[in-house]
């Protein structure tokens, strides 16, 4: 009798070792699976962090980096006549925040030459005489660049005030009669004379840096620089 129960409990024992070692088998593959799934994350969370403070890092620097100065060749281009021939000496430098563009301007510098002189040859004595009109001229100079370049930048806004209006004189009526030509000079005499508007003073404002229309982006030709402006 002892004998079977004997047998009956090592049968039953023999039973209880398999279903522990299922149990301790699953067990494990739940931890690894966890532990997988926390290294995953942590791991996705460190890559993320560490890509973003990159990111800053490159942001930060290029805040910082010093500005560079591209000079280009002097332009001597005859301008439209008003009064005779006028010629028109420019020199421009570029101003960057990229040390790679200065390659890149010398690269594309034919094109670059070609198209602002035919901007320069397209202009008049009297437009670039004033301040607003350099500074037009400029704008114009670091669109039609960057263009070149492939940058998309704003357009270049209207500098150019609008024109103030100015009183006209009265028309003097038809004269009647053999004293036509007399009435006509007295209506003359009496209109009142035709007088432009003074122009606005310049301030030292004036001749401050244009607010970037961008956003205060650094990509690309950031300004335009006149180291010469010389009309003959």
């Amino acid at each position: 009798m002892s004998t079977k129960k004997d047998d009956k409990k090592a049968s039953a024992e023999g039973e209880e070792v398999p279903r522990k070692s299922k149990k301790i088998l699953i067990l494990i593959l739940v931890a690894v699976v966890v532990l997988a799934a926390g290294g995953g994350a942590a791991w996705f969370f460190l890559v993320k962090n560490k890509s973003h403070a990159e990111e800053n890092k490159k942001k930060l620097s290029e805040s910082t980096a010093p500005a560079l100065f591209v000079p280009l060749d002097r332009f001597t281009v005859n301008l439209v006549q008003e009064q005779g021939d006028q010629v028109l000496q420019l020199g421009i430098t570029l101003k960057t925040y990229d040390p790679e563009l200065e390659e890149k301007i010398k690269k594309e510098m034919p094109e670059i030459r070609s198209r602002l002189l035919e901007l320069l040859s397209s202009k008049r004595a009297s437009e670039l005489q004033t301040l607003q009109g350099k500074k037009r001229l400029a704008a114009e100079i670091l669109y039609l660049t960057n263009k070149i370049l492939g940058f998309k930048k704003t357009p270049p806004p209207d500098l150019v005030p609008s024109a103030v209006p100015v009183a006209q004189a009265p028309a003097a009526p038809p004269a009647m009669g053999n004293s036509g030509g007399l009435a006509a000079a007295l209506q003359q005499a009496d209109a009142k004379a035709v007088v432009a508007a003074p122009p606005k003073p310049v301030s030292v404002r004036d001749f401050l840096p244009e607010p970037n229309e961008d956003g205060g982006s650094r990509d690309g030709v950031v300004d335009v620089l006149f180291t010469d402006f010389i009309i003959q």
